[in-house]
């Protein structure tokens, strides 16, 4: 039997037309509505905007001059029109900031500035609300690719992964999942189309159920054997294998294994460090091995000194896929040097010794799946008659066994009671008959034109799952319902669709008692599904989605590497799930008296006293200038601009994810500053300069300090109190740096000086860091506003102030503890509204 594939029509025809017949189901979108004007000013607030206007901003943008194109004297003291509003709210911000009026004007009094202030706040909460009753507060928006993938995975029970498939999600300040950048086209109805039929052949059950095998392999078997005695050394005394250098040539892919059905296998890795006193860590790496296959990194291991030590991972493995062990920092034997030894097994350095590979799987914890089960129930199954092996790229692997064929004795019956039930799981809410009746027509189309019920029904299933119904989160205004409640927790908390408990509590209407959305809140952060939300919230907040973006050049910082980079993102990961799980103050994010390390990070950051791979709480030295992300390696590398610190990127860095102002955007036409790797002059020497233009000045005396301030971190996290810089012509003795000898030299010292726009001032990073946790209510109102545009799909606005302030006042005591937040975001109005 084929795999199913609706090929016999235009892919693309048949997405939009899919979608088309999805949206037939009475679920169409809401139609526009009128906006309704707030209420009008007093005269006495209109003369007060308008006086102040007239005193520190018309010289600038009236009617005899624009500068930046804004002219302020004929701006409409109202917020009917979305231009308007978005006018008011950028000179409220600027005003602010201190960016408006410029230095050298007279500066207004606090008073004045709080009066324009929250007489914008005012209007635009206003405005806000009044299109809240009609529209919502959340535009409709669909899954993102990373939600789909979840989705799709959780709903069926099966290892795919669709991610790849899709394009990628427009950002919105960093976060991927704001409903008013998720825009949909015929090329992604097209790859969704792709995904479901995937993902659904995946699901469907085979000719047999595959039973747990335990088979053993070795580095020296297979084409690996002819390395033996040139490359590597085959130790008599256990068969060990060792490998003595780090490079990628020769392979050390573990040649004879590949995988034998598709599944979750146990891998257990037994070895240790040869001739060594250190640990040796390794890259395990798994997939397809062939030239353009899809190959992963499941993580970094180590074997230690003497007595060999196993290391038991899980893997989602597909037919033929392979391992490979790739050892790190080993710079030894190689047949091909000069001065090595002839043979490896005279070579007395450091080595990586795999004694074996023991494979276990695959392990099912259902079968069939649980899409399978979902789908077609507990209808008969039998073998297929012909089989039809899919085109190469399309379906699974033929290895995995032809489909198996269901046996229904009344197929339109057994369709019209298993599709509505398969929906109502999908859509994440119950369906009626109504709502079902398209795709049970679709399925009874297809049995007309020839396919069988197997076919049929994964037919109507793809339509589901190319559904608007699927794709997105479906709300209407007002309070959410409990099964739109599940679900906007879930998806924040989980990344997925509710589960089981969820939809139990949500169809006993019992979801929105605020004690019980306590308990599921409590229970869904406590569960292993919740390292989701940890990823691709700081992927998201702190843009460590970006983390590969640049490469340091090699010979500015030798020290970086992989693992590494590795440990970085573990760092910061470890160190966000730390201050979720002990619930601490929100300032530790800013500072704290502990980071998570392992020893290589310990090594990096001057932390004595930590060894091994492992990331572990680590209390950090007394007077140490760690603690708080803006600390952390991945946070200064994705905040870094090309090999070296952009003060203008960190700047702009911090004042979006940590003090929550937005800078706007340089004037066109205007050029980057670019750093100086000769070390010539330092990026505050070239900014300086580029102050002097009057439309550069008002936004860097904003920017520019907050990225001073981080001047003495390079572009790893490393702390310097010199720039590095590669001179033309090296004079001197070489540096060394941990005893070996590297290409750069110290450059001019750092400056990590500044003066905020309000008049503070800070000599290092630390006293900035101090002015930063002297206000702990502007960084806990950041944090809620980031965690409340990831929550629900919108950034927050005017009209979520109020019970931002809520939330702030209630805290406050505690310190704004992490967890709590959380809690009392979910809790909120804000949360639980369309």
């Amino acid at each position: 039997m084929p795999l199913f594939r609706l090929s016999h029509i235009p892919s693309a025809t048949l997405a939009l037309a899919l979608f088309a017949l999805a949206s037939s189901n009475g679920h169409s979108q809401l139609p526009a509505t009128p906006h309704i004007p707030p209420k009008a000013e007093p005269k006495s607030t209109t003369a007060a905007i308008r006086a102040f206007l007239a005193m520190h901003c018309i010289d600038c943008h009236g009617a005899d001059v624009q500068k930046g194109e804004l002219r302020l004297d004929e701006l409409a003291l109202d917020f009917t029109k979305a231009e308007t509003r978005e006018t008011w709210q950028a000179v409220k911000e600027r005003v602010e900031a201190g960016t408006m009026p410029p230095a050298k004007k007279p500066r207004p009094a606090k008073t004045e500035k709080d009066v324009l202030a929250n007489w914008v706040q005012d209007g635009l909460a206003a405005s806000e609300r009044a299109r809240f009753k009609t529209e919502g507060r959340v535009t409709l928006r669909r899954l993102n690719r990373t939600e789909y993938d979840n989705t799709l995975r959780d709903l069926l029970g099966v290892p795919v992964d669709v991610k790849e498939l899709l394009p990628a999600d427009a950002l919105s300040h960093g976060f991927d999942n704001i409903g008013e950048a998720l825009s949909i086209s015929s090329v992604q109805m097209n790859r969704y189309l792709e995904a479901a039929e995937l993902a659904l052949n995946a699901a469907v059950a085979r000719t047999a159920k595959h039973e747990p095998q335990t088979k053993s392999f070795s580095l020296a078997e297979g084409r690996g054997a002819s390395n033996i005695g040139k490359h590597w050394h085959k130790r008599p005394e256990d068969g060990a294998t060792v490998v003595f250098t780090s490079a990628t040539f020769p392979s050390t892919q573990i040649d004879t294994f590949r995988a034998w059905a598709r599944g979750r296998y146990t891998v257990k890795l037994t070895g240790y460090a040869y001739q060594s006193q250190t640990a040796v860590p390794f890259a395990l790496y798994y997939g397809n091995f062939a030239r353009g296959g899809d190959t992963r990194l499941q993580g970094y291991h180590e074997f230690t000194p003497g007595k060999p030590t196993s290391i038991a991972v899980e893997l989602d493995l597909d037919p033929g896929d392979s391992l490979q062990t790739l050892p790190f920092g080993l710079k030894g034997f190689n047949a091909y040097k000069k001065d090595n030894p002839d043979l490896p097994e005279q070579y007395t350095g450091r080595g990586f010794a795999l004694i074996s590979a023991e494979v276990t799987g695959p392990e099912f914890t259902e079968w069939p799946s649980r899409g399978h089960k979902l789908l077609f129930g507990d209808l008969p199954l039998k073998p297929p008659g012909k089989t039809v092996v899919p085109p190469k790229g399309k379906g699974p692997n033929p290895k995995s066994g032809p489909l198996l064929d269901i046996v229904s004795a009344n197929p339109e019956a057994d369709a019209a009671k298993l599709l509505p039930q398969f929906l109502s799981t999908a859509f994440r809410r119950p369906v009626t008959k109504e709502q079902a009746e398209p795709y049970i027509k679709l399925f009874s189309d297809e049995l007309k034109n020839g396919a069988n019920f197997r076919e049929a029904m994964l037919a109507a299933a793809a339509a589901g799952l190319c559904s608007p119904d699927f794709l997105y989160l479906r709300e209407k205004p007002g309070l959410l319902d409990d099964h739109a409640l599940a679900t906007r927790l879930s998806y924040f908390l989980w990344r997925t669709m509710p589960d089981e408990e969820l939809v139990q509590l949500a169809n006993a209407g019992k979801l929105k008692q605020p004690a019980i959305l306590r308990q599921q809140t409590e229970r869904l952060l406590n569960h292993r599904n919740a390292r989701r939300f940890t990823t691709d919230f700081t992927d998201a907040w702190l843009d460590l989605r970006n983390i590969d973006f640049t490469t340091p050049d090699r010979q500015l910082y030798p020290e970086y590497d992989a693992l590494l980079q590795d440990s970085l993102l573990q760092e910061t990961r470890s160190f966000f799930d730390e201050v979720l799980k002990q619930n601490l103050p929100s300032r530790t994010f800013l500072a704290s008296d502990f980071s998570m390390l392992n020893g290589r990070l310990a090594q990096h950051y001057g932390v004595p006293g930590v060894e091994g791979l492992a990331i572990r709480r680590v209390p950090l030295p007394k007077g140490s200038v760690r603690g708080g992300l803006l600390t952390q390696g991945s946070v200064l590398k994705v905040s870094a601009n090309g090999t070296n610190t952009s003060p203008v990127v960190r700047g702009v860095y911090v004042l979006e994810r940590f003090m929550g102002i937005i800078p706007p955007p340089p004037p066109p036409g205007v050029p980057a500053v670019e750093p100086d790797i000769r070390g010539a002059k330092t990026l505050r020497e070239l900014l300086a300069k580029h102050r002097s233009v009057e439309t550069c000045a008002g936004c860097h005396r904003l920017i520019d300090p907050p990225g001073f301030a981080l001047e003495s971190f390079d572009v790893i996290g490393g702390w310097r109190d010199n720039f590095r810089a590669i001179p033309v012509q090296p004079k001197g003795p070489p540096l060394k740096v941990n005893g070996e000898n590297v290409r750069y030299r110290n450059g001019p010292p750092v400056d990590a000086s500044g003066q905020l726009t309000d008049g503070r001032s800070f000599q290092n990073f630390d006293e900035f860091r101090k002015i930063l946790l002297a206000d702990p209510d502007r960084f806990a109102r950041c944090l809620i506003e980031k965690l409340i545009a990831f929550g629900t799909g919108r950034e927050a606005g005017p009209a979520d102030q109020i019970e931002i302030s809520k939330i702030i006042a209630s805290s406050a005591m505690g310190g704004h503890k992490f967890r709590d937040l959380i809690h009392a975001i979910i809790q909120s109005e804000t949360f639980r509204t369309k």
